[in-house]
C-alpha cells in the first residue's frame, strides 16, 4: 500500500491530470457538438475519453481520495465556467466519493486494472445519475427528461467510463513497461 498522505508531487500530478482532462473534454464536446444537436451525446461521449485520462492519473497517484480531490477541483472549475454551479459541485464530489469508497472497499488502493475500471465506471454512473436527477427533482426539464432516459444515460455513461478506465489501465501498463510510471 502506498503512503496515505498526499505529497506535493501527487497534487501536482492531479493538477496535470485535471488540465489534460479539460483539454480532452473540450475537444470531445466541441467535436460531438459539430456532429449532433443531441446535448446528452456530449456527456456520453466525453465519459469515455475523460475516463482514460483520469485512469492514468489514478494509477500514478494510487491513493484513495484522489478521485474526491479531482471531483472537488472539477466542480469548482466547472462552477466558474458554467452557469449551473450548484448542481455541478455536489455532483463531481459525490462521483469522486463514490469511486473512492467503492475502490477502498474492493481493492484498497488504485493501480490495478480492476480498480481503475471500477472507479471510472462508478464515477460516471453516479455523476450522470445525480446531474440528470437534480433538475427533475426541482421541476425543471420534466418534459425533456424521464426516469428511463436518466437511467439509460447513467448506465451508458457508467459503461463508457468503465471502458475508458480499461483503456487507461492498458496505457498505464505500457507506461510502466517503459518506466514512465513506477509503483
Amino acid at each position: 500500500m502506498k503512503e496515505s498522505r498526499f505529497t506535493t508531487r501527487d497534487l501536482a500530478f492531479i493538477g496535470m491530470t485535471l488540465a489534460l482532462m479539460y483539454i480532452v473534454q473540450t475537444i470531445t464536446i466541441l467535436g460531438v457538438s459539430a456532429l449532433t444537436p443531441f446535448d446528452a451525446a456530449k456527456s456520453i461521449v466525453s465519459a469515455f475519453f475523460v475516463s482514460i485520462v483520469i485512469a492514468i492519473g489514478l494509477a500514478k497517484v494510487g491513493k484513495i481520495g484522489t478521485f474526491t480531490i479531482i471531483g472537488i477541483i472539477n466542480g469548482i472549475i466547472c462552477g466558474f465556467i458554467l452557469p449551473a454551479f450548484l448542481p455541478l459541485l455536489p455532483t463531481a464530489i459525490l462521483g469522486g466519493l463514490a469511486a473512492d469508497g467503492v475502490t477502498k472497499m474492493l481493492y484498497g488502493e488504485y493501480g490495478s486494472r480492476n480498480s481503475l475500471v471500477t472507479a471510472c465506471g462508478v464515477n460516471q454512473l453516479v455523476m450522470t445519475m445525480v446531474i440528470l436527477t437534480i433538475p427533475l427533482l426541482f421541476g425543471f426539464s420534466t418534459m425533456i427528461l424521464s426516469s428511463a432516459i436518466i437511467i439509460v444515460s447513467a448506465l451508458l455513461c457508467g459503461g463508457l467510463g468503465a471502458a475508458g478506465g480499461l483503456v487507461g489501465s492498458k496505457i498505464v501498463d505500457e507506461l510502466r513497461k517503459a518506466g514512465a510510471i513506477t509503483d
